[in-house]
Protein backbone atom coordinates (compact mmCIF):
# COMPACT_ATOMS: atom_id res chain seq x y z
CA UNK A 1 0.00 0.00 0.00
CA UNK A 2 1.14 3.43 -0.74
CA UNK A 3 2.25 5.65 2.29
CA UNK A 4 -0.12 8.04 3.44
CA UNK A 5 0.84 10.70 5.97
CA UNK A 6 -2.15 10.85 8.86
CA UNK A 7 -2.84 11.87 11.78
CA UNK A 8 -5.09 10.60 14.95
CA UNK A 9 -7.07 11.28 17.88
CA UNK A 10 -7.89 7.69 20.18
CA UNK A 11 -11.50 7.57 21.37
CA UNK A 12 -11.86 9.65 24.50
CA UNK A 13 -14.51 7.49 25.95
CA UNK A 14 -15.02 3.71 25.87
CA UNK A 15 -17.26 2.22 23.69
CA UNK A 16 -19.19 -1.51 24.05
CA UNK A 17 -16.28 -3.60 22.12
CA UNK A 18 -13.84 -1.76 19.19
CA UNK A 19 -14.54 1.83 18.52
CA UNK A 20 -15.90 3.35 15.20
CA UNK A 21 -13.88 4.99 13.04
CA UNK A 22 -14.19 8.70 11.39
CA UNK A 23 -11.78 9.23 8.31
CA UNK A 24 -11.99 13.05 7.84
CA UNK A 25 -10.89 14.10 3.85
CA UNK A 26 -9.31 17.34 3.07
CA UNK A 27 -9.96 19.36 0.34
CA UNK A 28 -7.80 20.90 -2.47
CA UNK A 29 -4.73 23.01 -1.25
CA UNK A 30 -5.38 22.08 2.38
CA UNK A 31 -3.77 19.23 4.70
CA UNK A 32 -4.73 16.69 7.22
CA UNK A 33 -5.49 19.63 10.30
CA UNK A 34 -7.51 21.36 8.38
CA UNK A 35 -10.40 19.16 9.67
CA UNK A 36 -8.93 17.77 12.71
CA UNK A 37 -10.14 19.95 15.06
CA UNK A 38 -13.98 18.86 13.99
CA UNK A 39 -13.78 15.85 15.64
CA UNK A 40 -13.84 17.63 19.05
CA UNK A 41 -17.82 18.25 18.40
CA UNK A 42 -18.26 14.32 17.56
CA UNK A 43 -19.06 11.60 19.59
CA UNK A 44 -15.93 10.81 22.16
CA UNK A 45 -16.14 6.80 21.22
CA UNK A 46 -14.87 7.69 17.59
CA UNK A 47 -11.20 7.11 16.83
CA UNK A 48 -10.25 9.96 14.26
CA UNK A 49 -8.23 9.61 11.75
CA UNK A 50 -7.34 12.93 9.00
CA UNK A 51 -4.63 11.72 6.22
CA UNK A 52 -3.08 13.93 4.30
CA UNK A 53 -3.66 14.74 0.05
CA UNK A 54 -1.22 12.29 -2.09
CA UNK A 55 0.02 15.19 -3.58
CA UNK A 56 2.43 17.94 -3.12
CA UNK A 57 1.22 21.15 -4.29
CA UNK A 58 3.87 23.40 -2.86
CA UNK A 59 0.90 25.48 -1.23
CA UNK A 60 -1.06 22.58 0.58
CA UNK A 61 -2.17 18.95 -0.71
CA UNK A 62 -4.65 17.81 -2.64
CA UNK A 63 -6.36 14.07 -3.61
CA UNK A 64 -6.17 14.99 -7.55
CA UNK A 65 -5.09 17.80 -9.99
CA UNK A 66 -7.83 20.10 -11.10
CA UNK A 67 -7.88 22.68 -13.69
CA UNK A 68 -10.27 25.27 -15.06
CA UNK A 69 -11.59 27.41 -12.66
CA UNK A 70 -13.90 28.03 -9.48
CA UNK A 71 -17.41 27.30 -10.10
CA UNK A 72 -16.14 25.08 -13.20
CA UNK A 73 -13.11 23.02 -11.91
CA UNK A 74 -12.41 19.89 -14.02
CA UNK A 75 -10.57 16.98 -12.67
CA UNK A 76 -8.06 15.34 -13.52
CA UNK A 77 -8.98 11.22 -14.12
CA UNK A 78 -5.46 9.38 -13.58
CA UNK A 79 -4.40 10.77 -10.21
CA UNK A 80 -8.42 11.26 -9.11
CA UNK A 81 -8.41 7.53 -9.45
CA UNK A 82 -5.03 6.81 -8.12
CA UNK A 83 -6.03 8.89 -4.84
CA UNK A 84 -9.33 6.31 -4.49
CA UNK A 85 -7.32 3.49 -5.22
CA UNK A 86 -5.09 4.30 -2.19
CA UNK A 87 -7.77 5.94 -0.02
CA UNK A 88 -9.67 2.62 -0.81
CA UNK A 89 -6.64 0.72 0.75
CA UNK A 90 -6.29 2.98 3.42
CA UNK A 91 -10.37 2.23 4.71
CA UNK A 92 -9.56 -1.33 4.46
CA UNK A 93 -5.86 -1.18 6.45
CA UNK A 94 -7.22 1.10 9.21
CA UNK A 95 -9.38 -0.99 11.02
CA UNK A 96 -6.96 -3.88 11.58
CA UNK A 97 -3.89 -1.32 12.45
CA UNK A 98 -6.26 0.47 15.10
CA UNK A 99 -8.31 -2.07 16.19
CA UNK A 100 -11.52 -0.20 15.07
CA UNK A 101 -14.95 -1.98 14.12
CA UNK A 102 -14.67 -2.57 10.45
CA UNK A 103 -18.52 -2.38 10.16
CA UNK A 104 -18.80 1.26 11.72
CA UNK A 105 -15.88 3.22 9.45
CA UNK A 106 -17.46 6.48 8.40
CA UNK A 107 -15.96 9.60 5.63
CA UNK A 108 -15.96 13.14 6.32
CA UNK A 109 -14.78 14.81 3.14
CA UNK A 110 -15.27 18.43 2.59
CA UNK A 111 -15.15 20.04 -1.20
CA UNK A 112 -12.16 17.86 -2.67
CA UNK A 113 -12.42 15.44 0.37
CA UNK A 114 -16.32 14.92 -0.38
CA UNK A 115 -15.30 14.48 -4.04
CA UNK A 116 -13.63 11.40 -3.03
CA UNK A 117 -15.79 10.02 -0.24
CA UNK A 118 -18.60 9.98 -2.43
CA UNK A 119 -16.50 7.80 -5.26
CA UNK A 120 -15.32 5.56 -2.70
CA UNK A 121 -19.20 5.14 -1.78
CA UNK A 122 -19.44 4.06 -5.49
CA UNK A 123 -16.55 1.86 -5.33
CA UNK A 124 -15.93 0.39 -1.83
CA UNK A 125 -19.82 0.82 0.05
CA UNK A 126 -19.58 -2.16 2.05
CA UNK A 127 -16.96 -1.31 3.71
CA UNK A 128 -18.21 1.84 4.72
CA UNK A 129 -20.76 2.39 7.67
CA UNK A 130 -21.86 5.71 6.12
CA UNK A 131 -20.99 8.82 4.21
CA UNK A 132 -20.77 12.90 5.19
CA UNK A 133 -19.70 14.92 1.69
CA UNK A 134 -19.50 18.01 2.48
CA UNK A 135 -19.27 20.72 -0.72
CA UNK A 136 -18.70 18.49 -3.19
CA UNK A 137 -20.63 16.23 -5.65
CA UNK A 138 -20.43 12.69 -7.48
CA UNK A 139 -18.63 12.95 -10.69
CA UNK A 140 -20.33 9.96 -13.22
CA UNK A 141 -16.88 9.81 -14.78
CA UNK A 142 -15.14 8.68 -11.41
CA UNK A 143 -17.05 5.85 -11.68
CA UNK A 144 -16.10 2.14 -12.96
CA UNK A 145 -19.82 1.65 -14.12
CA UNK A 146 -23.55 2.34 -12.45
CA UNK A 147 -23.76 2.78 -8.89
CA UNK A 148 -23.61 -0.86 -7.00
CA UNK A 149 -27.05 -2.22 -5.29
CA UNK A 150 -24.94 -2.03 -1.84
CA UNK A 151 -25.21 1.96 -1.64
CA UNK A 152 -29.13 1.66 -1.46
CA UNK A 153 -28.44 0.78 2.28
CA UNK A 154 -25.61 3.06 2.87
CA UNK A 155 -26.47 6.43 5.17
CA UNK A 156 -25.21 9.54 3.84
CA UNK A 157 -26.24 13.21 4.73
CA UNK A 158 -24.86 15.33 1.85
CA UNK A 159 -24.65 19.20 3.07
CA UNK A 160 -24.07 21.90 0.59
CA UNK A 161 -23.94 25.81 0.49
CA UNK A 162 -26.71 27.84 -1.69
CA UNK A 163 -23.79 30.56 -2.10
CA UNK A 164 -20.97 28.19 -3.06
CA UNK A 165 -18.96 29.88 -5.59
CA UNK A 166 -16.44 27.15 -5.42
CA UNK A 167 -18.33 23.77 -6.46
CA UNK A 168 -21.70 25.31 -7.39
CA UNK A 169 -25.28 24.11 -5.67
CA UNK A 170 -26.17 22.59 -8.86
CA UNK A 171 -23.15 19.92 -8.96
CA UNK A 172 -24.67 19.10 -5.33
CA UNK A 173 -28.37 18.88 -6.57
CA UNK A 174 -27.21 17.13 -9.47
CA UNK A 175 -25.89 14.23 -7.16
CA UNK A 176 -28.81 14.78 -4.87
CA UNK A 177 -31.12 13.51 -7.83
CA UNK A 178 -28.59 11.12 -8.95
CA UNK A 179 -28.89 9.37 -5.67
CA UNK A 180 -31.99 10.11 -5.00
CA UNK A 181 -33.15 7.15 -6.84
CA UNK A 182 -30.85 4.67 -5.21
CA UNK A 183 -29.74 5.19 -1.73
CA UNK A 184 -32.79 5.16 0.25
CA UNK A 185 -30.91 6.19 3.53
CA UNK A 186 -29.53 9.71 1.97
CA UNK A 187 -30.24 12.87 3.35
CA UNK A 188 -29.80 16.60 1.53
CA UNK A 189 -29.37 19.84 3.56
CA UNK A 190 -28.95 22.99 1.52
CA UNK A 191 -27.68 26.09 4.25
CA UNK A 192 -27.28 29.44 2.66
CA UNK A 193 -23.42 30.14 3.29
CA UNK A 194 -20.40 29.37 0.73
CA UNK A 195 -17.50 26.87 0.56
CA UNK A 196 -17.57 26.25 3.86
CA UNK A 197 -18.74 24.25 7.17
CA UNK A 198 -21.29 25.63 9.35
CA UNK A 199 -21.90 25.82 13.01
CA UNK A 200 -25.25 24.23 11.65
CA UNK A 201 -24.31 22.03 9.46
CA UNK A 202 -21.79 21.08 12.41
CA UNK A 203 -24.76 19.89 14.38
CA UNK A 204 -26.77 18.31 12.05
CA UNK A 205 -23.48 16.23 11.75
CA UNK A 206 -23.21 15.05 15.52
CA UNK A 207 -26.91 14.50 15.24
CA UNK A 208 -26.56 12.41 12.35
CA UNK A 209 -23.53 10.61 13.94
CA UNK A 210 -25.17 9.86 16.97
CA UNK A 211 -28.14 8.42 15.49
CA UNK A 212 -25.98 6.03 13.31
CA UNK A 213 -23.51 4.84 16.71
CA UNK A 214 -27.21 4.45 18.45
CA UNK A 215 -28.17 1.21 16.40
Amino acid sequence: MTTIHTIERKPRAASDGPPPLLIMLHGYGSNEQDLFDLGEYFDPRMHIVSPRGVLDLGFGFAWYHLGGAPGNLIPDPATRARARDILAALVSDLPGRLGTDPQRTYLLGFSQGAVMSLALAAHIPGQLAGIIPISGYLDPDSLDGPLPAAIAELPILQIHGTEDAVVPIAAARRTRDTLAPLARRHTYQEYPVGHTISMDGIQLIQGWLAERLAT
